[in-house]
């Protein structure tokens, strides 16, 4: 059945390349050529915190930019990520009311680190200190930049797998402008924005969004019951950015920035298990930037406040979890010459679970100076050395590297390699809550290799990809009934991933990507060490492929289609005393197909998304609803 749909897909695909290019025959493969050339010089600032272009940066990025955000407005930013090579996001397609989880080649959702305009957002009340992707909007956002891999030395704790930078979207050069969206859908889901943005001659510029959202939504556990079903589990979110630039003359740049977000909803107890629990979300994410910048120097300070609040009523009573977070950075960046940079700097975090009026606070901070040199197209090669000391407030010092180098062997191929070692700390919860609780903890230890090809063919119309990776993480943080939280285990990850970007003109374009994902753990006992898999809800085997296809310049289509093979999961049998049980989860496959016509002369784009094109039944989760077809249409202005 999987490999009929995954036919399925690639014949809906063809016909609409085929129809396309019978109406474009005269565009020819230089525009093509020129098209991917134009995203090679594209300015990328995730990797290596320099704008440097994507020919220029030695690690592979994925970058999504606005005009495939805008492609997405029936997708919320899990569903986005979950479609891009290496990353896995579960529950992307579940109900609202639980979390979603990002895996970044099969690492652990906690070793991803996410940053906001460049600067981290976490949650230490969270487990892990794992942020919850729910309380971002994608309305609010002109890009995303991703970085797989370790990224400690330049982004400090939690980057053992990669970062993922969500980049606001930018004030407008002209005195004022705007676009809003509306769109009714599946589930009586309603979402609407509207953001207001403009210039001030040449001393300010402003950025205002606000996006609300509410859906009916359907239940978050699945009923084992024909016949009785559950009740339906709905959400509403409300969420407002604003950002202001103030320019001081033609060098110096103040810009702060308010974000805001609340969630609330309902949630069930479990797996197979309906309730009528409730839950409250809430991110205040208020900061500022500096920058100064001349021909060869730029220096940057910021600093970013995030904090998190988290209520969860059920016949168990009110919790409330509350996490503060402070982020300061200040780095400068010197350019000797058009082949080398070298960038230097120094970063506090402080993170904190307040105590209450009996309690003290639960709080640990990091000071990490921090240092990278970058070697840039020296005849083709490029390369990058960073170096990174963290002082803890409890466990001490540890530190970082990397280095990774790159060289074009001819204008076609490009050969990339990395060798980086990373961190995470622990939370306070860990060091010091409530439960199990250990001051004694050290940082979870990482060490990331990859290497990897590039090829541009068919004078750049064609980009394929080879990437392999390799990660360990030594003294992971586990916790046992008998003694708490520990470091004690080790977890051994490697996979490859295989990538293809075509484009044929501007009318065409079209990526398919394969991934093989492997992980094991070893759990050390004073039985000796036992070594098993463990890549809980991740598949080995993943495939994706994508087209867009343009017609008369107004009308885009887009066809989504996913393969993901068979995947272990948990589950705590209430009915054996919650014994854990092993359980198989099959094979799947997906459709999603969006469509969007737009009026230029009225700035009027008309949409509609359709998830689940053939109501593939599948789970994400064990216990737990995935969605079946799900139509949702709106529009978009601009004015």
């Amino acid at each position: 059945m999987s490999m009929k749909k995954l036919l399925l897909i690639t014949s809906v695909i063809l016909s609409g390349v085929s129809v396309s290019e019978a109406q474009i025959a005269d565009t020819t493969q230089t525009s093509s050529g020129d098209s991917l050339r134009a995203e090679l010089d594209q300015i990328v600032v995730t990797a290596s915190k320099l704008p440097l272009s994507r020919r220029e940066t030695t690690k592979p990025v994925i970058i999504i930019d606005r005009r495939e955000l805008e492609q997405s407005s029936g997708s919320d930013i899990s569903q986005i990520l979950n479609r891009q090579s290496g990353i896995r996001v579960n529950n992307s397609y579940g109900s609202p009311a639980n979390s979603r989880i990002l895996y970044m080649q099969g690492a652990a959702a906690q070793n991803t680190l996410i940053l906001l305009d460049g600067k981290p957002v976490t949650d230490p009340s969270g487990v892990g200190g794992l942020f919850d992707l729910r309380l971002l909007p994608v309305n609010q956002l002109e890009r995303i930049e991703v970085i797989k891999g370790s990224q400690s030395t330049l982004y400090g704790t939690d980057a053992i797998a990669g970062v993922i930078n969500l980049i606001s979207a930018t004030p407008a050069d002209k005195i004022f402008s705007g676009t809003a969206s509306l769109s009714y859908g599946a589930f009586n889901t309603v979402k609407g924005s509207a953001a207001v943005s403009g210039a001030i001659q040449n001393t300010l510029r402003y950025h205002v969004s606000y996006n609300r959202e509410s859906s009916d939504g359907f239940s978050a556990a699945r009923s084992q019951e024909a016949g009785n079903e559950f009740g339906d589990d709905g959400h509403r979110m409300n969420s407002f950015f604003s950002r202001v630039e103030i320019l001081a003359g033609d060098s110096f740049t103040i810009t702060p920035f308010l974000n805001y977000s609340a969630n609330n909803g309902d949630y069930d107890d479990g797996a197979f298990q309906d309730a009528d629990n409730s839950y409250e979300l809430e991110m205040m994410n208020p900061g500022i930037r500096t920058e100064y910048r001349s021909a060869d120097l730029r220096v940057r300070a910021d600093y970013g406040y995030t904090r998190t609040t988290r209520l969860f009523e059920s016949q168990f009573g009110l919790n409330r979890f509350e996490g503060r977070f402070h982020d300061a950075d200040i780095f400068a960046d010197y350019r000797f010459g058009d082949h080398t940079a070298f960038l230097a700097g120094f970063n506090v975090q402080d993170y904190a679970i307040p105590g209450g009026e009996e309690a003290t606070d639960r709080e640990a901070r990091i000071a990490s100076p921090y240092a990278t040199f970058y070697l840039k197209d020296v005849n083709g090669f490029n390369a990058e050395l960073g170096y990174r000391l963290n002082r803890h407030s409890e466990y001490g010092t540890n530190s970082t590297f990397s280095a990774a180098p790159s060289y074009f062997i001819t204008e076609n191929l490009k050969l990339n390699a990395s060798i980086a070692t990373g961190f995470k700390v622990p939370t306070p919860d860990e060091l010091f809550g409530p439960f199990g609780a250990n001051a004694e903890l050290d940082p979870q230890r990482s060490l990331y290799m990859t290497a990897g090809i590039e090829g541009y063919f068919f004078n750049s119309s064609l980009k394929t990809g080879i990437q392999y990776y390799s990660r360990r993480i030594d003294d992971l943080i586990i916790f046992t009934f008998g003694q708490g939280y520990l470091n004690r285990d080790r977890q051994d990850d490697s996979g490859l991933e295989l990538t293809a970007d075509w484009r044929f003109g501007n009318t065409i374009s079209a990526a398919a990507w394969y991934n093989y994902t492997d992980g094991e753990i070893t759990e050390r006992t004073d039985g000796g060490e036992v070594t098993r898999s463990n890549l809980i809800r991740r598949p080995e085997h993943s495939f994706g492929l994508n087209t867009n296809v343009r017609f008369w310049k107004k009308l885009t289509v887009r066809v989504e289609g996913e393969w993901n093979g068979e995947r272990s999961d948990l589950y705590f049998n209430p009915a054996n005393n919650f014994a854990q049980e092993n359980v198989t989860l099959d094979a799947y496959t997906l459709v999603h197909i969006y469509a969007e016509y737009g009026l230029q002369n009225y700035g009027v784009t008309v949409f509609a998304d359709v998830k689940n094109l053939f109501n593939t039944e599948f789970t994400e989760v064990y216990g737990f609803n995935t969605i079946g077809t799900a139509l949702k249409g709106g529009v978009r202005v601009r004015f």
